[in-house]
């Protein structure tokens, strides 16, 4: 199958294939076409895996360990963040980089995309360029590939369960508003974000990010951003993207701007309860549709599932820490799900609704649609 802007892979042992960023744009133009495409070989495009390396949720120990061993696996993308691991995340990745450079696992630092996030506690110019200078202190580079704001929203004054209502009460609340730090209410937070942008744009011009993206980001969020925004579009947007939560209208509006979609939880997300699960129909690597595919392609769930994504032009970040399910999870290049699959699949979010959506279940202001 023919994925829009797909080139060869940068991993010289062609285990990942790379798709290529739009390049960013002074004063955009209009897009009237219904999808963005460009050349690999055009010197301003930016390749990037299909399939990185997670590190979400990974201990202090696993960070350094997991990571080098994706790479020692073929991984060519690292996908990590300034808030993982309680902040210690990123400084165990830039350990592995260096583990893998000096054992000769890779020739270079450019050999491998690294991609880290800004904190939403960060939102603003400066407070902005403060994060990036923090990421890459702890990476131990001079520039990350990618730098993506994290959040479209707020940082709260506490986490503290016990200080707040749970996730659902608190999203429907009259005013979910009411942890927000001070100065990133409600009439505060789009103008934030908006200089976090500018902030991230000046990264981009002075050679500390080569691209730039957004996380978490709605079609509204999006659209605010586009008329502030000197530079666009975003090179990709990660959102939570799997069978039960599609996401289906936000993927065509990045295709059309030409910003790439990464999904992060495509087996299903890592945050859904035993009940919760239960309530939308068993877990997605349970499910019919993935079985039978499973067997008929004598793959793995995961895979089929990963391959879905992949198939509906979604970049992935899968996570494990077992060398082998490393190999398994980037091997989803020699086989192709059936249009009839790909459907069932697909049907499996039927009557779901927002309850598909199972990351950020502890989160104050959850439902982004919240978030102006």
């Amino acid at each position: 199958m023919g994925f829009q802007g797909v080139s060869r892979a940068i991993d010289a042992r062609c285990l990942l294939d790379s798709a290529i960023l739009t390049p960013l744009t002074q004063n955009y133009p209009s897009r009237g076409h219904d999808v963005v495409t460009y050349d690999a070989e055009d010197v301003s495009c930016v390749l990037m895996p299909w399939v990185g390396f997670g590190t979400y949720r990974l201990g202090k120990r696993q960070s350094r360990t997991a990571t080098f061993e994706a790479i020692k696996s073929g991984y060519r993308q690292i996908d990590t963040a300034f808030v993982y691991g309680g902040q210690t995340t990123e400084l165990e990745v830039g350990k592995a980089l260096q583990d893998a450079l000096k054992m000769g696992v890779i020739n270079s630092r450019q050999d491998v995309f690294i991609t880290t996030k800004q904190w939403r506690e960060y939102h603003g110019y400066d407070a902005s360029m403060n994060c990036l200078e923090l990421s890459l202190e702890r990476l131990g580079l001079d520039y990350v590939d990618m730098w993506m704001m994290h959040w479209p929203g707020p940082c709260f004054e506490s986490r503290d369960r016990r200080q707040t209502n749970s996730s659902e009460s608190a999203a429907n609340k009259e005013d979910p508003w009411c942890h927000a730090k001070e100065g990133m209410g409600i009439n505060d937070i789009a103008a934030l974000r908006a200089d976090s942008w500018r902030a991230m744009e000046d990264a981009y011009r002075q050679g500390k990010a080569r691209s730039i993206a957004v996380s978490n980001f709605t079609v509204k969020h999006l659209e605010t951003l586009k008329e502030t925004a000197t530079l666009w579009p975003p090179a990709v947007n990660q959102i939570e993207c799997h069978p039960y939560y599609p996401q289906n209208e936000l993927i065509e509006y990045c295709h059309k701007e030409g910003i790439v979609v990464q999904a992060y939880a495509a087996l299903g997300g890592q945050d859904g309860t035993k009940a919760k699960w239960k309530q939308i129909g068993g877990k997605l690597l349970e499910s019919t549709p993935v079985l039978e595919a499973s067997k008929r392609l004598n793959k793995n769930p995961a895979q089929i599932l990963l391959r879905w994504s992949i198939q509906r032009n979604c970049a992935i970040v899968p996570k494990t820490c077992d060398p082998n399910r490393m190999k398994e999870n980037s091997n989803i290049f020699d086989f192709e799900l059936s249009e009839k699959e790909m459907k069932d699949i697909a049907n499996l979010s039927e009557g779901v609704g927002d309850e598909g959506q199972l990351c950020w279940r502890t989160e104050k202001l959850r439902m982004l649609d919240k978030i102006p």
